[in-house]
């Protein structure tokens, strides 16, 4: 077990602002990069990266547990998780709306939670968690810092530990 190691892990990872989060952790993190998105792997490895490649589906309590059992036994457990996962359907989709509601709750809301009640009790209760349409689960080092900058843009609801 490398519990020396730091472990950031992302939830979304193949396009736009979640791929360039990826490159800027690979680029500036001091420590392992757990991402799902092979194809994203092998792009940022070409860039001379070093991400590694770990399946996840966010709506599968399975999967999050395999996930988990790995990160407990190689790491101990995470540092950073960036909980990005999540959808949206396309204006105009023909999906019908209590679908993609259904759907996207799944999701967007059912998924992120089962990501976070599973793989943030892996360490002591030193993260917290602060959504703004993603999660972003720190350690405390960070806490005071990131109560900071968003106390004063966004309502909290609930104590932050």
């Amino acid at each position: 077990m490398s519990l020396a190691l730091r472990l950031a892990l992302v939830t979304r990872t193949n396009k736009g602002i979640s791929f360039a989060i990826v490159r800027n952790l690979c680029q500036q993190f001091s420590g392992d990069l757990v991402m799902r998105g092979q194809a994203a792997v092998q792009q940022l490895q070409a860039e001379g990266l070093s991400p590694r490649f770990h399946l996840l589906d966010t709506n599968d309590l399975q999967s999050i547990q395999v996930l988990q059992d790995f990160l407990r036994k190689k790491y101990g457990g995470l540092d950073v998780l960036v909980n990005n996962a999540g959808i949206a359907f396309k204006h105009g989709d023909p999906t019908p709306l209590h679908i993609q509601a259904e759907v996207t709750m799944k999701t967007n809301f059912f998924g992120t939670r089962a990501v976070c009640t599973e793989l943030l009790h892996q360490r002591p209760l030193t993260h917290w968690s602060l959504t703004t349409g993603s999660v972003l689960s720190f350690k405390s080092s960070f806490k005071s810092l990131l109560r900071e900058a968003f106390t004063d843009c966004m309502p909290l609801t609930g104590e932050i530990p």
